[in-house]
This record gives C-alpha cells, structure tokens and sequence, in this order.
C-alpha cells in the first residue's frame, strides 16, 4: 500500500515538471515572436516606407502644415527620381528633412531670370507652382551627375535647391518618394 502513494506523487511531480516546461517553451515562443515583430517592423521603417509629417508652407497648395505623407523607399534603390516626383530629402549641413519637388535632373541648365524659373532655356509655368513670380534671381547651373534640383511648390516660401545654402542635391540625399497623403482622414489623396 504504501508504493501506490509513490506513484501518485511522482505522477504529479511529472504534470507540474511538464506545466513548468510548457510555460517556459510558450514564454520563449512569445520572446522569439515579439523580437522578431520589432525587427520586421525597424526593417520595414528603415527600408521600405516611412510616415512623414509635412512642416510648413513650402509644398502649399500641394501639401499642407501638419498633414502625413506616405513615403516609399524602395524606388529609388532600383532607379533616380523623375521631374515632378515629390521626394523627402536632406539639405547639406542640416539634420532635419524636407520634402520638396524634383524641378530638374542630371544634364539641366536652371537659372531664375526675373522671377521666371527656366529649365534648360523654357520659362517653368506648372499647375503646382503657387508662386506668381519667383522673389530672387539665381545663376545658371547644371545639374551635376546623380544629382537633383528641388524645390517647393510655394516657391517664395520655400528653401530649396534655388537657395545658395542648399544648392543642387546629390541623389543620396534623397530618402524616398511621397506617394500619397494619409493625414487627415478627410484629405487622403494620392501626390503627383
């Protein structure tokens, strides 16, 4: 008689020995799935797309103070950006990003002669530019190799590529492509 409370006890011995395992394996499961979360979720922020808050009049009418963009990064590992692409970017010796659009590209002559934007010799009238007139003039230059010309759709309220202290922008310095805006709600739209 006394071998059967043996047993008993050393059965449940071996339910909480496999409870305890259980818990352990189920506990490490969670770790592993919730890491793993965290590293797919930092990948796709540093690579893929990124949300990005509009600060300023710069892009006025286009996009407007405090709205969200959607930007895309994987374009640009695969191929440069293109006239009128609304990108995110970094200026030289700044930290903070902008987001501006792509006036011109790899080979164009740019100068602003009396408030007139002219690429490659054609005065620049786009439906996007809210500027009447440009306030300041700039030299000519060329758009050097893997580089950009940027600038804000509310041209005198914008620094941008026309401004001394920016200049013209390597393609490095460009982090994405705005694809539409997500913030607010009521002003979902795609950008072009």
């Amino acid at each position: 008689m006394a071998e059967k409370p043996l047993e008993i006890e050393q059965t449940g011995d071996s339910r909480v020995k496999r409870k305890k395992e259980y818990k352990k394996r189920e506990t490490k499961g969670w770790i592993i799935s919730m890491a793993l979360a965290v590293v797919i979720a930092l990948s796709l922020r540093f690579f893929v797309f990124e949300f990005i808050r509009v600060e300023g009049q710069s892009m006025e009418p286009t996009l407007i103070n405090n709205e969200y963009v959607f930007m895309q990064k994987v374009l640009y590992y695969f191929d440069s950006p293109k006239y009128g692409d609304i990108v995110i970017c970094s200026f030289p010796n700044r930290t903070e990003t902008f987001v501006k659009r792509v006036v011109g590209v790899e080979g164009d002559v740019i100068r602003i002669t009396n408030g007139t934007l002219y690429i490659n010799d054609v005065a620049n009238y786009e439906h996007y530019d809210k500027a009447v007139g440009i306030d300041h003039d700039m030299a000519e230059l060329t758009v050097a190799q893997d580089s950009v010309f940027v600038m804000g759709d509310n041209r005198n309220h914008s620094m941008d590529s026309s401004n001394s202290g920016v200049g013209v922008l390597s393609e490095d310095m460009i982090h994405g492509r705005a694809e539409f805006v997500l913030w607010p709600l009521n002003m979902v739209h795609g950008l072009k």
